[in-house]
């Protein structure tokens, strides 16, 4: 037996099916709990680890202070919701229709979370923001970003409300906006535009490009076409290993520009089984397959869970679709192809440039002055919380998730800007480095010395 509800991303009168039941997990995920737990045991790392309900457990839980990002993007039925997870830093993407609102809060509670530092909520539609006053009635919540447009539904002037009387710092998303919670993660506001562009509210969406390593995903929110032209026009990069499919796969997203622009390995849709609005649209899952994405959906595959080390990543997935066993987990290497990264007594990384003094006045010139780090060996080094010093042992700038291929290089820029595959930016408003000559220290996470370089006169 099926209720009706109205969506507001649709036209009037349309209707959508509802699950009567919620589904139950398969007893191969109890066993992966089960291994899970006995490596655990093993390796002695139930310090920091705690047990929730197994009967409602979607993935193994793991320790906090890892350093692998987790996305889990949950089942809510024809809405979204997504939790990022990375160490102890926390997201939340939405939160469903208002009775998915319970759903959500369980399974975060069920993964051992008790904050979410940065609340996002993509835009004003009812199956995007309905559970968000479950959401803010039970976690502290570190800040929440909008998109800011306005819109008459006493739902959202409710979330409004709940954000002001809970005295929670809110933030308006604009295109070229970095969110900043951890030096290894790389959060980037790719729509909407600053000051919006006309009323459509999916058109408006919050988009956001998370980076670890080499690794990204992106969060697309209900964004139509009108959006993506928008952000292919901005040149910023778009590329991604994992999509979430913009407006639950509709035809109105995911036009073929943008998706050959992101070249997503994987497509993750979340829509609600049976829905009326024939999501997801035929259309899109051909251009999908085209373009040789492996497609999860949240209909069919239940919870879904990507985790990366900031190089290759693993999809896992919750459910049976009656007889069709959906893939347990499938490692997935990256348009980047396969590395490893060590932790040895000494990586073959030096500092191979360096230029203190900025041509000009470098008051205004400070990309002009810079760092620059090359592998010469054979071996790809993950820079995370690596530390450039200067002569008087002032811890200058923290490394993020950054990959130094074999034979490459990047650049540590005193200013601003965006960062790519062989630029870094310490985003400093003054000169660091001493003209008349200083010193550079590159150390590793542990605090062991990499290199060192001095440069005397001015270079």
């Amino acid at each position: 037996m099926c209720t009706v509800r109205h969506s507001p991303d649709t036209m009037q009168n349309s209707t959508q099916k509802k699950p009567a039941t919620e589904p139950s997990f398969s007893a191969a995920s109890l066993c992966l709990v089960f291994l899970f737990i006995t490596a655990a045991v093993s390796c002695g790392c139930l310090g920091t680890l705690s047990f929730p309900d197994i009967g409602r457990l979607p993935f193994p839980q793991f320790d906090g202070s890892s350093g692998n990002l987790n996305v889990y993007f949950f089942d809510v039925g024809q809405g979204d919701s997504t939790l990022i997870v990375f160490k102890n830093t926390t997201i939340l993407v939405d939160a469903g229709e208002s009775d998915k609102g319970d759903v959500v809060v369980r399974d975060i509670h069920v993964l051992g979370i008790s904050r979410i530092d940065l609340l996002v909520a993509t835009h004003p539609h009812s199956d995007h923001i309905g559970g968000m006053d479950k959401v803010l009635g039970s976690f502290e919540v570190g800040r929440v970003v909008d998109a800011g447009m306005p819109h008459p539904s006493p739902l959202y002037r409710q979330f409004l409300d709940e954000v002001e009387s809970r005295h929670i710092p809110y933030i308006v998303a604009h295109e070229g906006q970095s969110i900043d919670l951890d030096p290894a993660l790389r959060i980037l506001v790719l729509s909407p535009p600053g000051g919006h562009a006309g009323d459509d509210l999916n058109d408006n969406s919050v988009v956001l490009r998370i980076s670890y390593g080499t690794f990204d995903v992106l969060m697309t929110g209900d964004a139509g076409r009108a959006a993506e032209d928008r952000m292919l026009a901005t040149g910023y990069a778009l590329d991604a290993e994992v999509l979430k499919v913009a407006h639950h796969g509709s035809t109105y997203s995911t036009g073929p520009r943008f998706l050959e622009r992101v070249h997503p390995d994987v497509a993750v849709i979340s829509a609600g089984a049976g829905n009326s609005y024939g999501h997801p649209a035929n259309t899109t899952l051909a251009a999908l397959e085209q373009a040789g994405c492996m497609v999860y959906r949240t209909d069919l595959d239940g919870n879904i869970r990507v985790t990366s080390d900031g190089i290759t990543y693993t999809v896992q997935s919750s459910l049976r679709d009656g007889n069709r066993q959906v893939p347990g987990a499938t490692t997935v290497p990256g348009k980047y192809g396969t590395a490893t990264t060590t932790a040895p007594d000494r990586y073959d990384v030096v500092i191979s440039e360096t230029r203190f003094n900025a041509p000009g006045d470098d008051r205004t010139n400070l990309n002009g002055e810079y760092v620059r780090i090359t592998n010469p060996g054979g071996t790809a080094v993950n820079t995370n919380g690596w530390t450039l010093s200067d002569r008087t042992g002032t811890r200058l700038y923290v490394f993020p998730a950054f990959i130094l291929f074999p034979g490459s290089s990047v650049y540590v820029y005193t200013g601003t800007g965006a960062l790519n595959d062989t630029a870094l930016f310490m985003g400093r408003t003054a000169p660091v480095w001493s003209n008349s000559g200083d010193d550079v220290v590159l150390q590793d996470e542990r605090g062991n010395i990499v290199d060192r370089h001095s440069e005397e006169g001015g270079g």
